[in-house]
């Protein structure tokens, strides 16, 4: 008896390969829109008050790297990096402990030290660079850490990192901020700062991340 063999059958690979086309860009689009569903109802903070004035002087701290500056006597200019014991060491005077005052009692201190060095016992402190900063990141030019040394607003601080990228939403700003243990996340349109629509200033304080998202269209 004659058997006929049996052919195994399939979609042509042709066929195979555009269903899984099909499905990845399904799968694709429905992930796109899980996330943007999640996004848009992520809770965010309230903005407290205190947000839009700037913070109270600083304080100094150790990493901070200062300009201390005579003017009665320029030989005696120094740059110092506030030691890990809050310390600087000055000419003449020695060891002065700068950590925890602010650049307008340092120099006031420093003032009356000098008193009985100099014709002229003047000092001027500046902060040359701060070791606390903020964070920028997602679509801005030069993503990395901001030095905060001064009043910073988030758009400034934006500005520090280049700017918005060309992908950047301005109406998409996050700050996240650690207040207590706790995350805060404060969302920002910064939209309305760039069009003049807003004069609101939401001001950054140390160790702040801000996120800029990515425009979707």
């Amino acid at each position: 008896m004659k058997t006929t063999p049996i052919t195994q059958t399939g979609n042509p690979p042709s066929l195979r390969n555009a269903l899984l086309a099909a499905f990845t860009g399904m799968m694709a689009l429905l992930l796109a829109f899980a996330f943007t569903g999640c996004e848009s109802s992520a809770p965010y903070s309230p903005i407290p008050a205190e947000a839009y004035s700037p913070r109270p002087a600083g304080t100094l701290t150790a990493g901070d790297v200062i300009r201390v500056t005579y003017p009665g006597a320029p030989e005696l200019n120094t740059v110092q990096k506030i030691e890990a014991t809050g310390k600087v060491s000055l000419p003449t005077v020695g060891s002065v402990t700068a950590q925890g005052k602010s650049v307008a009692s340092l120099q006031s201190q420093l003032t009356g030290l000098y008193q009985s060095h100099l014709q002229n016992p003047t000092v001027l402190v500046a902060v040359e660079t701060a070791a606390s900063g903020v964070y920028v990141s997602g679509e801005v030019m030069k993503p990395g850490k901001v030095p905060l040394d001064r009043p910073m607003t988030a758009f400034e601080a934006i500005m520090e990192a280049g700017g918005f990228s060309k992908f950047a939403n301005p109406k998409q700003v996050v700050v996240v901020r650690n207040q207590g243990g706790k995350h805060q996340r404060y969302a920002l349109n910064l939209s309305d700062t760039l069009s003049g629509a807003s004069d609101s200033a939401f001001y950054v304080r140390p160790y702040d991340t801000i996120y800029v998202s990515q425009s979707r269209w």
